[in-house]
């Protein structure tokens, strides 16, 4: 479709060198496509991966003035990605912890945070995701989303902690489940027994809006 050539297009400039055609194609993607966040991100990419994140900042601006409400959280989530790649890691950081301080249950934002502390290459100091790994646990999210939590805590300890910091985790997941099953008369939310074994795990389903 046309929003596809636009993007295609800025690319064909951008690897013949030509960064004005690009970042033009880009601005006019902007404005024929305004409520599209795929046109947005794309241009804060391009900035970010050109060492500009004032201009990357800026573009999110405009971005959240033109897109519907329901993108907004997704448009700052990739904007926050971008700048813990390209640009700052404590700005990155900022703006993952003001989007939770609006939506502390959301599970998916916590993942997204997550994978950028953790992933392959990041160079973040273990205490720094030990104590993001902390936050998250001590959250009071149902007993699945938890779950999924102290799993992905865990596998992480046991690759770059010791015995003892496995150990804790382990602690901290049946101080949960004690806790949940206390409030609960010993149910979990589907009426079945909590479990403890946080090696059971799975993963969430990720929400988001679309393009």
């Amino acid at each position: 479709n046309a929003k596809h050539v636009y993007l295609q297009v800025a690319q064909v400039h951008d690897r013949a060198g030509d960064g004005d055609a690009a970042a033009a194609a880009l601005e006019a993607a902007c404005k024929h496509f305004r409520a599209s966040k795929k046109v947005w991100v794309a241009r804060m990419e391009r900035l970010m991966r050109q060492g500009d994140p004032p201009g990357a900042r800026k573009v999110l601006e405009r971005a959240l003035q033109a897109l519907p409400r329901r993108k907004h959280v997704r448009a700052i989530l990739k904007f926050a990605q971008l700048e813990y790649r390209h640009g700052s890691v404590e700005r990155a950081r900022t703006v993952m912890d003001g989007v939770l301080a609006h939506h502390p249950k959301r599970l998916d934002l916590w993942s997204v945070y997550l994978d950028m502390e953790t992933r392959d290459g990041a160079g973040t100091d273990p205490a720094d995701v030990r104590r993001l790994f902390e936050r998250a646990g001590s959250l009071n999210l149902s007993s699945k989303k938890m779950k999924y939590i102290f799993k992905r805590w865990l596998l992480w300890e046991e690759a770059h902690g010791g015995p003892a910091e496995v150990a804790r985790v382990q602690d901290r997941a049946r101080e949960y489940v004690e806790m949940k099953t206390g409030d609960q008369g010993g149910r979990g939310e589907d009426g079945k027994e909590e479990e403890s074994d946080v090696e059971d795990g799975a993963a969430p389903e990720s929400g988001g809006e679309s393009d």
